[in-house]
């Protein structure tokens, strides 16, 4: 009977050295199972704002690509239309000089009609790419698009001004150069 009471007392220091491994178990996987809940929220975290990271920086490389894009396209044909520029330039200086032949000579006016005709086609195609003319008088002289050729001293007009323009510059978009125009620049006299 002793050995039947000390299987009795065994089976249940047993069952509750079996109770506390399972509750300690059971502890165990529930500090567990909150820690990793845990990382899994800093994670979910981390994830949203490396997406947000990301999105901004996509936009971000799109826009300059785009900037990059509009740019080439705004300006692709500029080497295009530095080297037509003397085209129009000689097409302008025999405007002039069939203008001032004219005058004596009748059989020139069908060729100045003609030549004018081709000289407001070259100024429609610039305004469609727009290619604006510098060549204003009477203006304040502005170094980053005129260049001085000459100066022409007098007490008739302010001091810095365009008095004539030698060659007509060309500026593309209103923002760049093609060709600084060439002209006489007025000074006063002393």
């Amino acid at each position: 009977m002793i050995n039947t009471e000390e299987k009795k007392v065994d089976n249940k220091k047993n069952i509750k050295i079996n109770d506390e491994k399972n509750k300690n178990d059971y502890l165990i996987k529930k500090n567990l199972t909150q820690f990793l809940e845990i990382q899994l929220k800093e994670s979910e975290k981390k994830i949203i704002e490396l997406e947000k990271t990301t999105e901004k920086e996509i936009m971000l490389i799109f826009n300059r690509l785009n900037k990059e894009v509009e740019k080439s396209i705004k300006f692709s044909l500029e080497k295009l239309i530095i080297d037509f520029l003397p085209i129009v330039d000689s097409i302008e200086r025999a405007l002039n000089l069939i203008e001032e032949i004219s005058k004596s000579k009748e059989n020139y006016i069908g060729i100045l009609h003609k030549l004018k005709f081709i000289c407001n086609l070259l100024e429609e195609f610039f305004n469609v790419f727009g290619i604006k003319k510098i060549n204003d008088v009477n203006v304040l002289f502005n170094p980053s698009i005129h260049q001085a050729m000459s100066v022409h001293y007098t007490n008739e007009i302010e001091s810095n001004q365009i008095v004539t323009v030698m060659q007509p510059g060309y500026i593309l978009h209103e923002s760049r150069l093609l060709r600084p125009a060439m002209v006489i620049v007025s000074k006063k006299k002393k």
